[in-house]
């Protein structure tokens, strides 16, 4: 079966515009954390994979106190 062709599309914006005025990262960590999960949700849906559902207890990660560095 031929894999689905992805169309990409770039949009540039003129520094002298009032879009170029805004910052292009976001200011607070709050903002930065929404930003990583819409980016992360986007892709997801980009890939045609289901979004994993893992449960908080069975993330691949190790919690070290910074006591113990």
């Amino acid at each position: 079966m031929p894999e689905k062709q992805r169309v990409t599309s770039a949009r540039m914006v003129p520094l002298a515009s009032a879009e170029a005025g805004t910052p292009p990262t976001p200011r607070t960590a709050g903002d930065r954390v929404a930003l990583v999960l819409a980016l992360s949700e986007m892709a997801w849906r980009n890939s045609g994979q289901p979004l994993p559902s893992i449960a908080r207890h069975e993330l691949p990660v190790r919690i070290i106190p910074l006591a113990q560095l």
